[in-house]
């Protein structure tokens, strides 16, 4: 019995010892399970002005109608559909947009035709928030999907 608590004790005292590893080894921080580079710090954005965006996607459809692309339509969260759709359109990627427009004319009478990203810059700084709006990206698209 006594035996076994000192062997417990020292597995407890070795785990605890290793989180010391990543200040030791700086090659072993961004690798290994539990010894990583204290986690929540590991993407933070170095010092300077705070920056985000607010993006709003536009669909244009056959007949010229307008219409704001919500994630309802989409039957996503608006984390998904930043990640698969606003954010690759943003760097120029036409595949997201057209993905986007097919997913969205399964059930529509009047199909999309383009999509536009719209994006607003905000900007916190010493004397207040600074509100950029930026030129918007358009992709026109085949509503029909490829065979």
């Amino acid at each position: 019995m006594r035996q076994s608590k000192v062997w417990i004790s020292t597995v407890i005292l070795l785990v605890i010892a290793l989180h010391a590893v990543p200040v030791f080894h700086a090659g072993l921080r961004k690798r290994i399970w539990p010894i990583l580079d204290w986690a929540m710090y590991k993407d933070a954005s170095p010092p300077g002005p705070i920056e985000t965006d607010r993006k709003r996607i536009v669909g244009i459809t056959a007949t010229g109608q307008r219409e704001v692309i919500s994630k309802e339509a989409v039957g996503l969260s608006s984390f998904a559909l930043d990640r698969l759709y606003a954010k690759p359109m943003k760097v120029g990627d036409s595949s997201a947009a057209h993905q986007l427009v097919l997913r969205l004319n399964r059930q529509r009478q009047d199909p999309f035709v383009e999509v536009r990203l719209e994006v607003e810059t905000f900007t916190a700084t010493d004397t207040g928030i600074v509100r950029r709006e930026n030129p918007p990206i358009t992709y026109r698209v085949d509503p029909t999907p490829s065979r």
